[in-house]
C-alpha cells in the first residue's frame, strides 16, 4: 500500500484533505526538518549517557568508598537493563495516546532521574537511578514513528538516516566526554552535563512539537465533527474525550504486548531484527575491546585511547551519508506501485562484507601489532556497516508495517538493547582464548553466516509481508 497523501477532500474526518493543515506532511520543511534534529539531538544525548559513565566509574567507585567491581561494570550496564525493557512501554503507548504527550512525559521522567543520579549519595542509589533513566528513554523507539508521521515513502530515507546516526554516535561520543570532563571537573558534572542538555531540549520539543500520529489526528477530527454535529461545547467535548481515550485493561494489555505479538508472528521482523541485532552486539563487542587493545597493545594514555573511538565515528557518519543518499533515490526510481519496502534492502548485503572485513582486519592487525590506524581502519569498517545496516532495516520496517511502525520497531529495538548489553560480555573469554586474530575471524565468520538474510527478505518478504502481517498497514 502506498501511503502517500489523499489529494482529494471528501469530508471524512478519517482521511485528509489536500494540502490540510492537520497533516504533518504538509508542515513546512523547516518546521518538519527541525521536529527531526530535535529529537535526534535528544536520541544522541541518550545515547551518550549509557557508556559516559564507564571512563569516571574508578572514581565513582572511590568517592563512595567501594571496592566492588560489580558496581563498576553495573554503572554501565544497568542503563541496558532499562533501556530493553523501556521501547516495550513506551513505544505501544504512543499508539494509543499519541507522539506528543508520552514523548514530553517519558522526556520528565528522564530528566527527573538523571538529576536524582548526580545527587546520589550511595553507589547503590546512582545505580537504581541510571536503570531509572534507562527506563525512560522514550525518544529512541519513537523517533521512526515521528519520520513517518512527517515524510512520504520517498522523502524518509534521509531523515532515518539522521535519527539512526545520532543514535550510534552518541556511545562513541560518550566515553572521549567522560574521561575529559570527568578528569577536569569531577564525576557528578559527568551526570549534570547530560541533565541540562536534556532540560534544554525538552523544553524545545515541548514547544515545538505537536501531535503527528494520524490515528490520534483523526480520532480528534472524529470527536470534532460529532461535536459540531450535536452542537457540544468545546469544554464539554474536551472532557469527553479525555473519557474515552483512557483504555481498559484488555485494550492497553494488547497495546503493550504488541511488539512481541508482531515479532512473534512476523518472519518478516523477526529476521530483521535478527539481523540488525548481531551486526549492533558485534559492534558494541568492539567497541568494549578498543580502549583496552589501545592501552595495553599500542601504550595509549587513558585520554587518547578514547580517540580511537573517532574511527567508529567516522564509519556512522560516512554509513548515514550513503544511506541519505541511495534508501531515496532507489525508491524514487521505481513507480509507485512497485516501490515495495523490500526495495530498501539492497544495502545490506555489501553492509554485511564490509562489517566481516573490518572485523577480520582488526583482530589480524593488532594481532601483528600493525601502525594503529589498520586497526582503526578496522573499526571506522565496522561503524560503516552498523550505520548501513541500522538505517535500512529501521527504514524498512517502518515502511511495512505502517500505523504500528512504532510497535514493530520497539520489538526490534529490545532485541537489538540485549545484544548490545550482554554478547560484549564474551569480548574477553573470546579474545583471551583465541587471540585477536583467531577472534576477530570468528567474529567475521559470525556475520558473513547471516549475510544471506537481506537476499532472502527481498526473495520472500513481500509474500511474508502480505500471508502474515496483513501487508502494509
Amino acid at each position: 500500500m502506498d501511503d502517500t497523501d489523499k489529494s482529494r477532500c471528501s469530508g471524512n474526518p478519517m482521511d485528509y484533505c489536500e494540502n490540510d493543515p492537520t497533516n504533518p506532511r504538509n508542515w513546512s520543511k523547516t518546521w518538519k526538518w527541525s521536529i527531526v534534529v530535535l529529537i535526534a539531538c535528544l536520541s544522541a544525548e541518550v545515547q551518550l549517557c549509557t557508556i559516559i559513565a564507564a571512563p569516571v566509574s574508578p572514581h565513582i567507585l572511590q568517592a563512595f568508598h567501594s571496592n566492588n567491581l560489580l558496581y563498576r561494570t553495573l554503572l554501565v550496564t544497568i542503563w541496558e537493563l532499562g533501556e530493553i525493557f523501556a521501547p516495550l512501554v513506551w513505544g505501544p503507548l504512543s499508539e494509543f495516546y499519541g507522539r506528543r504527550w508520552i514523548l514530553n512525559l517519558a522526556n520528565l521522567l528522564f530528566i527527573t532521574f538523571l538529576t536524582g543520579t548526580a545527587l546520589s549519595t550511595s553507589i547503590q542509589m546512582l545505580v537504581a537511578f541510571r536503570f531509572l533513566s534507562g527506563l525512560a528513554t522514550a525518544c529512541i523507539p519513537i523517533g521512526p514513528g515521528i519520520v513517518k508521521d512527517l515524510f512520504a515513502k520517498t522523502e524518509r530515507g534521509r531523515a532515518m538516516s539522521v535519527m539512526s546516526l545520532t543514535s550510534v554516535v552518541g556511545p562513541v561520543v560518550g566515553p572521549i566526554i567522560g574521561s575529559y570532563l570527568g578528569e577536569q571537573a569531577g564525576w557528578r558534572w559527568v551526570f549534570w552535563l547530560p541533565t541540562l542538555l536534556s532540560s534544554l531540549l525538552g523544553i524545545l520539543i515541548l514547544v515545538l512539537y505537536r501531535e503527528t500520529y494520524k490515528v490520534v489526528i483523526f480520532a480528534r477530527k472524529a470527536a470534532m465533527h460529532r461535536s459540531r454535529a450535536a452542537g457540544t461545547t468545546p469544554s464539554l467535548l474536551r472532557s469527553k474525550h479525555i473519557r474515552t481515550t483512557i483504555p481498559g485493561p484488555k485494550l492497553l494489555s494488547t497495546a503493550l504486548i504488541r511488539p512481541l505479538t508482531l515479532l512473534s508472528h512476523s518472519p518478516v521482523l523477526c529476521l530483521s531484527t535478527l539481523h540488525l541485532s548481531t551486526i549492533y552486539g558485534l559492534t558494541y563487542l568492539i567497541m568494549t575491546t578498543i580502549a583496552p587493545v589501545f592501552q595495553d597493545v599500542y601504550a595509549f594514555s587513558e585520554g587518547a585511547s578514547g580517540l580511537a573511538f573517532l574511527g567508529l565515528c567516522l564509519g556512522f557518519t560516512l554509513g548515514a551519508v550513503i544511506c541519505s543518499v541511495l534508501l531515496d533515490r532507489y525508491i524514487r526510481s521505481r513507480s509507485p506501485p512497485a516501490a515495495a519496502p523490500e526495495h530498501r534492502l539492497p544495502p545490506l548485503f555489501p553492509a554485511s562484507l564490509t562489517t566481516a572485513a573490518g572485523l577480520f582486519l582488526f583482530g589480524w592487525a593488532v594481532h601483528y601489532r600493525v601502525h594503529f590506524i589498520v586497526p582503526i581502519v578496522g573499526t571506522a569498517m565496522v561503524g560503516l556497516g552498523l550505520a548501513v545496516t541500522s538505517v535500512t532495516v529501521q527504514t524498512y520496517v517502518v515502511d511495512a508495517f505502517g500505523v504500528y511502525a512504532v510497535s514493530a520497531i520497539s520489538a526490534v529495538m529490545v532485541f537489538r538493547n540485549t545484544t548490545a548489553a550482554f554478547l560484549p560480555l564474551a569480548g574477553p573469554p573470546l579474545f583471551g582464548g583465541l587471540g585477536y586474530r583467531w577472534g576477530g575471524t570468528v567474529l567475521a565468520g559470525v556475520v558473513l553466516v547471516g549475510a544471506p538474510v537481506p537476499l532472502v527478505l527481498m526473495r520472500f518478504g513481500g509474500r511474508w509481508r502480505g500471508r502474515n502481517c496483513g501487508g502494509e498497514v
